[in-house]
C-alpha cells in the first residue's frame, strides 16, 4: 500500500484464506484496493468526499427531489461531527480506519451532542438572531443571555441516524464512483432506529386549541383548523395559496414541500369550507384598501397587508406551542398530523385513503408510524372477540354476589386511565409525579393504582421513561 507518512514503514494488505480459489479471489481485491489507495493517498481525504456528496445532494435540491431542511441538516451535522473527526482520514486508509472512527464518533455524540468530552463547564454562544452558534475561541467574545453552564446533553436516536447517513452517503457515492473497491460504510454497526410513537392529543385538547385560536384571530383559527383537517405539514399550510382552494367543489390542493410526487386534492367539510371563504373575504378587503383586487396568488397566511408573502413556518409551530402552554396543553404542530392520522384509522378509513390525506408515497410509512393503540379501538376489539363465544354456565347459581365495595372502593374509569397514559408519554413522569399532577387537579388516587394503571397499558418500564426524557 506505499509508505504511511506517520511511521515511515511499508504498508500492506493481508487476508487469510481457505483454499487456493478463495486465494485468488482475495489477491484480486485487495490488488484494486492497494491501486485504489495508492491511487488517491495523500491527494484526497475523506472531508473532500463529504464536500463533494453535499455539493452533489444540491443538485437534487434544485431539481425539487430533496428538501432544503434535509440538506441543511446534512450540512451542518457534517461540518459540526463528521469533517471535524473522521475527516482528515485519507481516502486510501479507509478500510482500516474508517469503521472503528465512526463507531467512536457515534458513541461520543450518543454521550453529549455537543462532543464536550467532559471538558466544558460552561457553554457560549454568539449574539445576533437564532442564537445557537457555539463559541470555541472565546477571544473577543461577550456573554449573552443563551450562554449558561453547559451539561451534557444526550444525543437523540434521530440525530444519531442523519450523522450515520452523513458517512454512509459518502461512502456509497465514492463506491459508486468507482473511487473505492467497496462500500466501507456495511461495515460499520448502525445506530438504533428512533421507536416510533406519535402522541396524538385528545379530541378535548384538539376542540380546546381551536376555540383558543379562533378567540386569538380568525386568520390563526382558520388555519389551525385547516391543520387538523387536512393532516397536512406545516410547510405544506403555510404555502398555500387562494388558487389552491376550489370554493365550488370543496377541494383543497395540497402542494407537497418535503415529499416529491404527493400533490393531492383533498375533499372539506362545509364547516372549513365557509371559514376560508371567510377569509378569503378578509383578503379581499384588504387588498381593496391597497387599491387592489384578488389574483389567487394571496397566500392564505401572512403577515403582509397584500398577502404577497407567506409566514413562517417556524413561527407557527411557536406560536401553537405557546398557546397550548397557555391552558395548559403540550403540543406542537406536528401532534395535528398525528391527530388527523390516528382518527382517521379509529374511525375505519382504509389506510391507502389514509396515506393519500396524509401525503405518504407508501401506505407501509402509515401504518408503521400511526397505527397507534387507542382506548376506543381497544374496547372494540375486546366486544368483537367475546362477541363470538358463549356466556358462560354458573355453577353454583344459590351462590350469593360478593360485596367488592371494600376491596376496590375507587375504580379507575377509562378516561382517568387515558389521563394517566397521557401524561406518562408526554413527561415520561413515574407514578409518584403523575399522582402529585392528578392532585393539582382534584383527583385523589395512590401511587400504586398508578403504577397499575401503566403496568397495564404497557408503560411502566424505564427505557420509556428514560427515552421521552431524552426527547
Amino acid at each position: 500500500m506505499g509508505v504511511d507518512s506517520e511511521t515511515g514503514k511499508q504498508r500492506y494488505l493481508t487476508e487469510t484464506c481457505r483454499s487456493p480459489e478463495e486465494a485468488e479471489a482475495a489477491r484480486e481485491r485487495l490488488v484494486a484496493q492497494a491501486d485504489c489507495g495508492k491511487g488517491f493517498a495523500g491527494k484526497l481525504q475523506f472531508g473532500d468526499a463529504i464536500r463533494l456528496w453535499l455539493a452533489s445532494r444540491d443538485e437534487y435540491v434544485a431539481a425539487g427531489e430533496l428538501a432544503v431542511s434535509s440538506q441543511r441538516t446534512s450540512r451542518q451535522l457534517a461540518e459540526t461531527h463528521v469533517i471535524p473527526v473522521l475527516g482528515t482520514i485519507a481516502l486510501g486508509d479507509l478500510e482500516r480506519e474508517l469503521v472503528p472512527a465512526a463507531e467512536a464518533l457515534y458513541r461520543e455524540v450518543g454521550r453529549c451532542r455537543l462532543r464536550c468530552r467532559g471538558r466544558m463547564d460552561f457553554e457560549h454562544y454568539e449574539r445576533g438572531r437564532g442564537n445557537n452558534r457555539l463559541v470555541r475561541d472565546l477571544q473577543g467574545h461577550r456573554c449573552g443571555k443563551r450562554c449558561g453552564p453547559h451539561e451534557c446533553p444526550r444525543a437523540s436516536a434521530s440525530m444519531l441516524r442523519k450523522v450515520h447517513g452523513v458517512v454512509t452517503g459518502t461512502c456509497g457515492m465514492l463506491h459508486r464512483w468507482g473511487w473505492m473497491p467497496g462500500n466501507v460504510s456495511k461495515r460499520i454497526v448502525a445506530p438504533a432506529k428512533p421507536p416510533l410513537s406519535p402522541k396524538a392529543p385528545t379530541t378535548l385538547q384538539v376542540a380546546a386549541l381551536v376555540d383558543t385560536a379562533f378567540a386569538q384571530d380568525a386568520d390563526w383559527g382558520t388555519i389551525v383548523r385547516l391543520l387538523l383537517v387536512t393532516g397536512a405539514r406545516r410547510s405544506e399550510i403555510v404555502r398555500s395559496q387562494l388558487k389552491h382552494v376550489d370554493f365550488e367543489r370543496s377541494l383543497f390542493f395540497i402542494d407537497p414541500t418535503k415529499v416529491k410526487g404527493t400533490s393531492r386534492w383533498l375533499a372539506l367539510d362545509p364547516a372549513t369550507m365557509a371559514l376560508l371563504e371567510g377569509l378569503r373575504d378578509r383578503i379581499t378587503d384588504r387588498l381593496a384598501a391597497l387599491g387592489r383586487t384578488v389574483t389567487g396568488e394571496e397566500y392564505l397566511y401572512s403577515f403582509a397587508p397584500d398577502h404577497a408573502r407567506h409566514g413562517s413556518a417556524g413561527y407557527v409551530s411557536q406560536r401553537l406551542k405557546s398557546m397550548g402552554q397557555s391552558i395548559g396543553i403540550e403540543t406542537h404542530t406536528h401532534a395535528l398530523r398525528h391527530y388527523a392520522a390516528t382518527e382517521l384509522i379509529v374511525a375505519g378509513v382504509d389506510i391507502v385513503n389514509v396515506a393519500h390525506r396524509l401525503g405518504h408515497r407508501s401506505p407501509k410509512s402509515t401504518t408503521d408510524i400511526y397505527a397507534a393503540w387507542r382506548p376506543d379501538v381497544d374496547r372494540r376489539a375486546a366486544s368483537l372477540l367475546a362477541g363470538g363465544l358463549r356466556a358462560p354456565v354458573d355453577p353454583l347459581p344459590d351462590r350469593p354476589p360478593r360485596d367488592r365495595s371494600a376491596e376496590q372502593p375507587h375504580r379507575t374509569g377509562p378516561e382517568l386511565e387515558q389521563r394517566i397514559c397521557d401524561i406518562r408519554q408526554r413527561t415520561g413522569w413515574g407514578p409518584r409525579l403523575i399522582r402529585k399532577h392528578l392532585a393539582t387537579e382534584q383527583i385523589g388516587i395512590a401511587e400504586s393504582t398508578v403504577w397499575e394503571v401503566l403496568r397495564r397499558h404497557g408503560l411502566n418500564t424505564s427505557a420509556h421513561g428514560r427515552h421521552n426524557r431524552a426527547h
